[in-house]
């Protein structure tokens, strides 16, 4: 059985940064692209998902980098579904150089919503099988675990979605945490520094209007390595996202 649905992609220029280098947020976009294309292949379209009032939420994402790709590279994009429990699965990917070395692997968490009743739904036998689930996962005991600690508070940043940062369901698209979290990395670690890890946990939704407070703080910080921790806090005061980037020089 061929658990992997594969996409060839060429980095383009509107994905990079300053250096050429792909951003982060450009990476996390291939993965919900090459998300989609699996699910409609496994004939679980955004489409037939919304007429039965269903629709997958992604709650984590880890995604491990060993070499970030470059403008105009060719790239092997590859995703498979690893598990699925109740209303809980999990998905992840790679991305393989010209030459199919892994650059980047990762895994992430979603569950199954009732976009109706806003509760959770069953994944059931029929979905399961088409999504050929079985594959091990790109990274081995995934727990996802994020820091507790808070040690040096770096800036708060406010903010208010606008209509371009949702997505269809009418939520902040999840790519877009890691923008406003990357833009939250002070110059110095961002320019000298290479992000090799990076965490994200959604625990809540936000939409167009919603005013958010972004607090980002130093964890760790030495000539070899820093750890930048951005919370997102919603209007009733709650940590609706936290992001997580630990950076190498």
């Amino acid at each position: 059985m061929d658990y992997k649905f594969e996409w060839n992609n060429t980095v383009s220029y509107y994905a990079v940064d300053g250096r050429m280098n792909a951003t982060l947020n450009a990476i996390m976009a291939y993965f919900q692209e090459i998300a989609i294309m699996h699910s409609n292949e496994a004939g679980y379209s955004i489409e037939k998902l919304a007429q039965q009032n269903l629709g997958w939420v992604i709650t984590n994402y880890h995604i491990i980098i060993d070499k970030m790709p470059k403008c105009g590279q060719s790239l092997m994009l590859k995703t498979w579904s690893s598990s699925i429990k109740h209303f809980q699965a999990e998905r992840s990917y790679t991305i393989e150089d010209e030459k199919g070395n892994i650059m980047i692997k990762a895994s992430s968490r979603w569950v199954l919503i009732d976009l109706e009743k806003r509760s959770f739904a069953s994944v059931n036998d029929d979905m399961e099988k088409a999504y050929k689930t079985g594959a091990p996962p790109a990274i081995d005991n995934e727990k996802y675990k994020m820091p507790k600690e808070r040690e040096s508070l770096l800036s708060e940043f406010n903010i208010q979605v606008t209509r371009s940062q949702t997505d269809t369901n009418g939520h902040t698209n999840n790519t877009q945490y890691a923008a406003w979290a990357n833009d939250m990395v002070p110059d110095e670690i961002y320019n000298n520094y290479s992000c090799v890890d990076f965490k994200i946990v959604f625990r809540n939704e936000s939409k167009k209007g919603d005013k958010l407070v972004l607090k980002t703080y130093i964890n760790k910080k030495s000539d070899k390595e820093a750890q930048i921790v951005t919370d997102f806090i919603n209007s009733d005061e709650s940590v609706i996202c936290t992001a997580v980037f630990v950076y190498h020089r």
